[in-house]
């Protein structure tokens, strides 16, 4: 018996042992990362992690429903399990917005729209009431060029897109977009279960041909994004990887992802995976309202690695208080299920 040394293998011990997690009392969901001692710096050793609403000294636990440190496929492969205090705050605090000269630019106040930049929808135009995100990055499909962002931003086929406001300019009108997709599509037979969903959240955005010489394919604030970064479960080379995004609300951050596969039960009793969990660096939270359809780069090379669908003030880390969250998509599996590809230049 080896022990667990990539995600794959610890998605097969997670899936191996489902009916175990879905008997732990206020499970809070799970996540593959690296396992955390007491006072201790996280080490690089794979783990499962498992949120629980509070964390109880085993001294005190009913033999029941006690955790094991560890978990096993008979003669197989094993892996530690690292138990953490987590939990939704009730009320969260306002991340109030950038004001910097880089945000008022993202946010219209520049001659050109780029990777980053504010765009608008109308949600009724008679009432007056609309929508903000994130135009992520310039992408092209075939002959045709547009941009990708989230699904909850351009909405559905035939939405109009604006820059910077709906009374603005209109940029293009969304093509394609996909909301969830079933796990065994995503991942593959590592994980097949019933009313079981990954959350992609993506969208393609046509261009209006007419708005394409007022176009900077570039992340504004960061540069050029020229490769995509392929993620692989043969490995944990993405585990603790510095990144950065840019944004309409927030404008630059910087965080480092901590969680992958992060998996939970939604509102409608819905199992829902997300591919990545990343949190600011030096507290600073790395996203917020608004910031929906960021792309996310590495911080070493700029490659393109994921695209940022939502965050929440949570408690997911042991000796934290609570702390925002931000959840992505991995943009090598969103390029492919769009069929998409990066645009270069216009």
């Amino acid at each position: 018996m080896r022990q667990a040394n990539n995600l794959e293998d610890l998605m097969r011990l997670r899936a191996h042992h489902r009916a175990f997690f879905d008997t732990i009392n206020g499970n809070l969901g799970t996540a593959l990362g690296f396992k955390k001692r007491t006072n201790e710096e996280i080490s690089d050793e794979p783990a499962i992690i498992v949120f629980v609403p509070q964390k109880i000294n085993p001294k005190w636990i009913p033999g029941s429903q006690l955790i094991p440190k560890k978990l096993e496929i008979a003669d197989d492969i094993w892996c530690p399990l690292d138990v953490v205090e987590g939990g939704k705050a009730e009320t969260e605090p306002e991340i109030p917005q950038a004001e910097d000269d880089l945000a008022e630019r993202l946010r219209g106040w520049d001659d050109h729209i780029w990777g980053g930049s504010q765009i608008a929808n109308w949600i009724n135009q008679q009432q007056g009431s609309y929508s903000l995100g994130t135009l992520g990055v310039f992408v092209k499909k075939g002959d045709v060029k547009g941009f990708l962002t989230n699904q909850h931003v351009g909405v559905e086929p035939g939405k109009k897109l604006f820059h910077p406001v709906p009374w603005g300019t209109q940029i293009g009108a969304t093509e394609q977009t996909i909301e969830y997709v079933e796990d065994q599509s995503w991942y593959g037979p590592l994980s097949d279960e019933p009313q079981t969903y990954v959350r992609a959240d993506c969208a393609f955005v046509r261009l209006n041909e007419n708005i394409l010489p007022d176009l900077n394919t570039d992340l504004m604030g960061i540069g050029a994004v020229t490769e995509l970064e392929k993620i692989s479960l043969q490995d944990m080379s993405i585990m603790g990887r510095k990144v950065q995004r840019v944004g309409r609300t927030t404008g630059l951050r910087y965080g480092t992802i901590v969680g992958f596969g992060y998996e939970f039960i939604d509102d409608n009793e819905v199992t829902v995976y997300t591919d990545m969990l990343i949190i600011g660096d030096d507290d600073i939270p790395f996203s917020t309202h608004g910031d929906s359809g960021s792309l996310i780069v590495s911080r070493d090379n700029q490659k393109a690695i994921g695209l940022l669908w939502g965050g929440w003030q949570e408690k997911l880390r042991s000796g934290h208080a609570q702390e925002n969250w931000t959840y992505a998509v991995a943009l090598d599996r969103v390029m492919e299920a769009l069929q998409i590809e990066l645009l270069q230049n216009v």
